[in-house]
């Protein structure tokens, strides 16, 4: 009897050192890890995003060659889900898209063996100078007692390991990939006159969208308030030089507006009339690769010996406050033979 009481007094101990265990060993598990890839980021996302690609590179899919994939929705899209099911080794659970923008994808991962748990996963991507750094991590909680084996063994060394193998190998498959040169169709066109309202300054590249933001504002409540005054279309930016030596350009952020040849005093913004002939390329895709179209028009513009144009017009069609999707955005570009007349 002593030596039933003796173990029940250890089976007690060993029982309340596990309570206690389980309120000091930490729930929540965070883990970040990176790598540079000389690579633009358009490249890179669609090796993130689509899970057909990313099973090229993932750490775990060599761990068992013979596990069962499958996905439900289509690839690329949000609420799409791949599914797992293998060994010992990668167990069995799901992946779900539920957001990405340009810079940056979430997932929901749903680990279902060898143990149940919810992580939310997510790709960085940050683009300068041509070279994309890709920020792979996630943030889970253990649900207890699990969470006693953070104690025991560092689950983000084991898994970072493996985070670090799977960017190594994506860095060696972008790399590795040649991107297709996009084309782009140039016509010529005839641009119905305008009349835009503008606010033009020399700023430096990296002020551009703290001056179009403010401006762009400025202008549309100015015009919306005269009854008189009517919106004829989307903004626009007016380029009338562009100095990539010193970073400078000298832009006009414009809204064009009709007002039925009635003249009106607009505080600080000036009117100025564009039309005529122009070469036109219609871009569709995120603002920040705006730089491509322009360079395939100054190609186009050389290779047929056309004088360089006196001044070039953005027009955003697209609204990215009602279209998510940035493939959609559009921008329609002109570059004009003649100045436009103040």
């Amino acid at each position: 009897m002593k030596a039933l009481k003796i173990i029940g007094i250890i089976v007690l101990i060993l029982i309340l050192t596990v309570i206690v265990l389980t309120f000091v060993a930490p729930t929540d598990i965070k883990l970040e890890r990176s790598v540079e890839i000389n690579a633009q980021k358009e490249l890179v996302h669609k090796h993130l995003l689509y899970f057909e690609n990313s099973q090229k590179w993932s750490p775990w899919a060599e761990l068992d060659p013979n596990q069962k994939t499958w996905m439900e929705g289509e690839d690329g899209a949000v609420g799409t889900t791949f599914f797992w099911e293998g060994n010992e080794d990668v167990g069995k659970g799901k992946q779900e898209i539920i957001a990405f923008t340009d810079d940056k994808i979430e997932t929901t991962v749903t680990f279902i063996e060898p143990f149940e748990s919810l992580a939310q996963g997510y790709f960085l991507l940050n683009e300068a100078d041509g070279k994309t750094t890709v920020t792979w991590g996630f943030d889970s909680k253990m649900p207890r007692p699990f969470n006693i084996m953070c104690l025991f063994m560092d689950i983000t060394e084991s898994v970072g390991k493996d985070y670090e193998k799977g960017l190594a190998k994506l860095k060696e498959i972008v790399e590795s990939e040649k991107p297709a040169k996009k084309e782009y169709t140039i016509e010529t066109v005839q641009f119905e006159e305008k009349t835009f309202l503008t606010h033009r300054e020399k700023i430096s590249f990296n002020d551009m969208q703290t001056f179009f933001s403010q401006h762009f504002g400025g202008m549309y409540g100015m015009l919306t308030q005269n009854k008189e005054v009517q919106i004829t279309g989307q903004p626009c930016a007016i380029y009338y030089d562009w100095d990539e030596e010193n970073q400078m350009t000298d832009v006009a952020a414009a809204i064009p507006y009709n007002s039925d040849d009635k003249n009106f005093k607009f505080d600080n913004y000036t009117t100025v009339k564009l039309g005529g002939k122009a070469l036109k390329i219609a871009y569709y895709g995120n603002y920040e690769n705006l730089a491509k179209p322009h360079m395939a028009m100054d190609e186009y513009l050389k290779n047929n010996n056309l004088p360089m144009s006196h001044v070039v017009l953005e027009e955003y069609i697209t609204d990215p406050t009602t279209e998510a999707d940035t493939s959609k955005w559009l921008t329609n570009i002109y570059y004009f033979e003649s100045k436009p007349t103040e």
